[in-house]
């Protein structure tokens, strides 16, 4: 007699997060960590109206307008999955300096050469001279990657930094 054996292992048991706006419960699940240090997004998103919910949401149900709310809904449970901070006027202003300031430093080199991570790192270090609070959090939610995979692009900024030597500029 042969054995049946699953043709899938076990989901770990999924990560669940919910948000509620005007009416509406938002719920974003995972139903398994990808293994992989970039952001993912969620499995299943599941929109329903709140059971306090008013005649008129009622009476409206799931508008292209609740949909476009959703959508920031969605990035902020996102954001909270992976370890990220929320967007917020405050994070979009900064998200949108670094940005700009990346595609400055990067114009100045050159984009074909290679210098990102130095440019991570003269952002980060910009952003902890200004006493941002989570420089880290900020740049990984302007660039898209995980602070694990920021944390080792700067690293190498730092090994390669070490490895040129005094600049000029501070010896002067």
């Amino acid at each position: 007699m042969s054995q049946k054996h699953p043709l899938h292992a076990v989901p770990d048991p999924s990560l669940e997060l919910s948000r509620r706006d005007d009416g509406f419960v938002v719920t974003a699940r995972w139903q398994s960590d990808t293994g992989s240090d970039e952001i993912n997004g969620p499995d299943e998103v599941v929109i329903r109206i709140h059971d306090e919910a008013g005649p008129e949401v009622r009476r409206h149900g799931i508008t292209s307008a609740v949909l476009h709310r959703t959508g920031r809904q969605v990035d902020d449970m996102v954001a909270e999955f992976h370890d990220m901070p929320s967007v917020g006027a405050y994070q979009v202003m900064v998200g949108r300096y670094i940005e700009s300031r990346l595609a400055e430093l990067a114009q100045a080199r050159g984009a074909t050469a290679d210098g990102f991570e130095a440019d991570l790192l003269a952002v980060y270090e910009d952003l902890a001279s200004r006493r941002h609070a989570d420089p880290l959090g900020a740049l990984a939610t302007a660039t898209g990657r995980t602070r694990a995979v920021l944390s080792r692009l700067l690293d190498v900024a730092r090994q390669q930094d070490d490895q040129k030597g005094p600049s000029r500029e501070r010896l002067a």
